[in-house]
C-alpha cells in the first residue's frame, strides 16, 4: 500500500492477534486515548505518520478491529479482535 506521499507500507503479523506496521514512514504523531491526562505508550489512542495512514482504535487491519495500540522496542504494535 502507499500513503498520500507515495511511501510504501504494509502491516505484518507478529502474533495471532498482533500486527506491526513496516515501511518508509517518518515523522510520527502519537495520541493518547480520549480523557487520558498524559500519553501512555502502552495504551495509545492513535498513531499518524506524515502522509498517513491515520490509524486509531477501531481501525481495521485485515478486516479485524484494532483494540489496543502500543509502542514496544521501537515498534508500533496493534492488537486486534
Amino acid at each position: 500500500m502507499k500513503n498520500r506521499h507515495g511511501n510504501e507500507y504494509h502491516f505484518e503479523k507478529v502474533d495471532e492477534n498482533v500486527y506491526t506496521i513496516v515501511g518508509d514512514l517518518d515523522y510520527w504523531r502519537y495520541g493518547g486515548r480520549e480523557g487520558q491526562p498524559n500519553i501512555d505508550w502502552n495504551d495509545l489512542g492513535f498513531v499518524d505518520p506524515s502522509g498517513g495512514p491515520f490509524i486509531g482504535l477501531g481501525s481495521l487491519i485485515d478486516g479485524r478491529k484494532i483494540t489496543r495500540i502500543r509502542v514496544e522496542n521501537e515498534k508500533i504494535l496493534f492488537e486486534v479482535e
